[in-house]
């Protein structure tokens, strides 16, 4: 039965699941019923396989298949046949026309309204040749109309219903009207297109959904990575501070050992002292008892001798200073101090942190918290404001205090006293241009303070100067070049040009101008050198101006230098100091360039 059911099921047709009827083949091999095919493509606009999904250029000219027409012919004729006398089951079509047990009918006539088993199908088509016979139906009078009737035989497309033949007299006079066959046909294939491109969507969104998960994933476990990674990181400082502790305590507990042990050796020496003293008193006042001149006389040669013996004057040891005392009032105090500088400074970084990762995600937070939030150190008086941008963070955590190194400053620059100010020269020799290390070509000055390590930030007024170079150069960087600052040697900048009458904005030199939508009037400078980071930030506007990236700040030491750093027993480090640079450029021959300035502003901080 099962291989009946089988072979049965290879017979059908894919679109309309009914044993093939007038069955063609398409080039992809696959076999359909040439009404579902032609539908189907009449349906879709697309010459296509509903199967394979394969596409044809043309049309194919469908041929019907007779071998294969023929061969399903005869197995229907053999499954009649082989149900001539089986009788009808619960929930099969009984035939109309047995008196006694009803067989199971095979076809139903759309003119008798009869169903007829294979027997009485016979004798009815003897009669009737011409009448429409349809698979077995028990539901006649749903497919019968009410009005005339008559058996549903056709679909209006305007009303999107079944109607009979005399209906199209009357009320569907006007619409379009085909055979039930032909709509079921189309649409079937609409439907086989419609699961076609379900399926399509199916397979996409179970990959988008695996991809998801996948996704998710790596998520999870990169984020888990982190966070062991984090731990381990806290650990360790945690581990390190125990250390510390540990060593502290150490130190002071020897400390402690030290001066018990000063103590007790002063004490039995002072011991020894106040004995001798006792055996001298007792023997004295023994002498003083007798009344013999010559005893005591002999006894007691002369008391310069015995006042000269003072075991305070040489044997009581110095004043031991109070340990507790010291401890309370110094070893605490530097503890607590220290400890609380590194909890602002470890604070500030984490706050920082944590913003950036809140902007990198997304997430960022929409209340902040409380504005001002103090330590419970007695040492910690100035609150922590919650940063509101990257730029504000910078300020509050890496602002640092820079001036200009006037020995280091061209001969047609000028740095003021206080260093924060740097102008052009108006003629007169000065003892920094005659004598300092300076630059000799470029209009450059360097500032005092290097940089090796860590995270730095300043800003400059530059609203007052036409053409300017601000940024960080290498300690080496060569003060009589020609060279502009560029990273290949040692310095990276940004910086304000005239070409012809075009102001240009630059970062790299070697790299297309800037295109800024307003000219900055004080400049922020920021150098991450772990990173290897320099950026420069229009203060006013808060928005970041150019930034250089993956920069090498560390260099090799010449073998010459090391030798001689070796041979004096001198540090030497791969990590070169970055020092700040200004510089201005002078435009035309006009004596206004002497009221341009580049000033060093304390940075603003967020109250």
């Amino acid at each position: 039965m099962a291989t009946a059911n089988s072979r049965e099921e290879q017979l059908q047709c894919s679109i309309c699941l009914n044993v093939f009827s007038e069955p063609v083949s398409t080039p992809c091999g696959h076999n359909y019923c040439k009404t579902c095919i032609t539908g189907y493509w009449a349906s879709s606009g697309l010459a296509r396989c509903p199967l394979c999904q394969k596409n044809f250029q043309n049309r194919p000219e469908l041929q019907v298949n007779t071998e294969f027409r023929d061969m399903v012919e005869r197995f229907n004729s053999m499954r009649m046949r082989g149900e001539e006398d089986v009788p009808a089951k619960p929930g099969e079509v009984p035939c109309d026309v047995c008196p006694g047990p009803k067989g199971k009918a095979q076809k139903t006539c759309t003119v008798c309204l009869v169903s007829y088993c294979w027997p009485h199908l016979k004798q009815h088509q003897r009669v009737t040749r011409k009448h429409q016979l349809i698979d077995p139906v028990s539901n006649l009078e749903d497919r019968v109309c009410m009005k005339h009737n008559k058996m549903f035989e056709l679909f209006c497309h305007v009303d999107q219903t079944c109607v009979c033949f005399m209906c199209l007299r009357d009320d569907h006079a006007t619409h379009e009207a085909v055979p039930l066959e032909r709509a079921f046909r189309e649409r079937k294939a609409r439907m086989v297109g419609v699961m076609s491109e379900i399926e399509m969507m199916e397979n996409k969104k179970s990959r988008s959904i695996k991809e998801i998960k996948h996704s998710a994933e790596q998520s999870t476990k990169e984020s888990e990575k982190e966070i062991a990674d984090i731990a381990e990181v806290f650990t360790a400082l945690v581990a390190s501070l125990q250390r510390s502790q540990a060593e502290l305590i150490e130190l002071i507990e020897e400390k402690q050992k030290a001066a018990e042990r000063q103590a007790e050796s002063h004490v039995a020496q002072l011991e020894q002292d106040v004995a001798e003293l006792r055996r001298r008193r007792s023997k004295m006042e023994r002498l003083l008892q007798t009344e013999d001149h010559l005893r005591l006389l002999q006894s007691c040669p002369s008391l310069h001798s015995f006042h000269s013996f003072d075991p305070l004057s040489h044997s009581s040891p110095p004043l031991t200073p109070d340990l507790s005392d010291i401890s309370r009032h110094g070893y605490v105090r530097m503890v607590k101090k220290a400890v609380a500088q590194m909890e602002k400074t470890l604070s500030n970084e984490m706050e920082m942190l944590i913003h950036e990762v809140r902007l990198s995600d997304g997430c960022e937070a929409t209340a902040q918290p409380d504005a001002e939030r103090l330590t419970t150190d007695e040492f910690i008086n100035e609150g922590w404001n919650p940063p509101q941008d990257k730029l504000m963070m910078i300020q509050q955590c890496h602002a640092v205090d820079v001036t200009m190194d006037a020995y280091t400053a061209n001969s047609k620059l000028e740095v003021a006293e206080d260093g924060k100010q740097l102008k052009f020269h108006d003629g007169r020799m000065s003892f920094h241009a005659l004598f300092g290390r300076r630059f000799t070509i470029l209009p450059f000055v360097l500032g005092k303070e290097g940089f090796s390590s860590g995270r730095f930030y300043y800003e400059v007024q530059v609203s007052g100067s036409n053409c300017f170079v601000l940024g960080v150069v290498k300690e080496s960087f060569d003060r009589e070049t020609f060279g502009f600052p560029i990273p290949e040697n040692g310095g990276w900048v940004f910086s304000k040009l005239i070409n012809g009458y075009q102001e240009e904005y630059r970062g790299n030199f070697v790299e297309p101008p800037l295109n800024l939508r307003q000219r900055p009037q004080t400049v922020g400078v920021f150098v991450d050198y772990e990173k290897g980071e320099v950026s420069f930030y229009d203060v006013d506007a808060r928005t970041l101006i150019y930034s250089y990236t993956g920069c090498t700040f560390s260099e090799t030491t010449p073998a010459l230098k090391a030798f001689l750093y070796s041979m004096a027993g001198a540090p030497l480090s791969s990590r070169p100091k970055l020092y700040p640079i200004f510089g201005m450029y002078r435009i035309g021959v006009n004596r206004d360039f002497l009221n341009e300035s580049l000033v060093i502003t304390p940075v603003a901080r967020a109250t």
